[in-house]
């Protein structure tokens, strides 16, 4: 009776633990897009934000942690939003840049947007342009 018991815990315990075994605790690291209304640097790098105002500079860091194989990379700006037609997006503008050799993890630059709304940024590989390395939304306000 008493082996039948400790069978039983252990096998009830062992049911528990597995979601926390197979499931790890490392967190994925992905590429991925900052935004911020100032110049992006180590120490406003945690400070970004994704509610920005029209008329003024948008600074954007695009980065990865592992070294991106492609030469050239497309940054792409679409607006959403119900009002626009054709599928409620709009591309309103897209730019091929060229990773230098020393900043193979990072793309940094900005832009100036004058009209209100929410946006997308995408950032594809030139070589495969079906799915982004990264995307992030955010808005510009009046």
């Amino acid at each position: 009776m008493r082996l039948k018991n400790l069978k039983l815990i252990f096998a009830t315990l062992l049911l528990l633990l597995m979601p926390f075994i197979f499931s790890g605790c490392d967190e994925k690291k992905v590429p991925g897009i900052v935004f911020n209304s100032e110049p992006i640097t180590k120490d406003n790098l945690l400070h970004a934000t994704r509610s920005l105002e029209a008329g003024k500079r948008v600074y954007y860091l695009f980065y990865s942690p592992k070294k991106i194989k492609a030469e050239f990379i497309r940054v792409q700006l679409v607006k959403t939003g119900d009002n626009i037609a054709k599928g409620g997006y709009k591309i309103v503008w897209s730019k091929d840049c060229r990773l230098m050799q020393q900043n193979m993890f990072y793309y940094y630059d900005n832009f100036t947007l004058y009209q209100a709304g929410r946006y997308v940024m995408q950032v594809f590989d030139v070589n495969n342009l079906s799915v982004p390395l990264a995307w992030n939304y955010f808005f510009i306000h009046e």
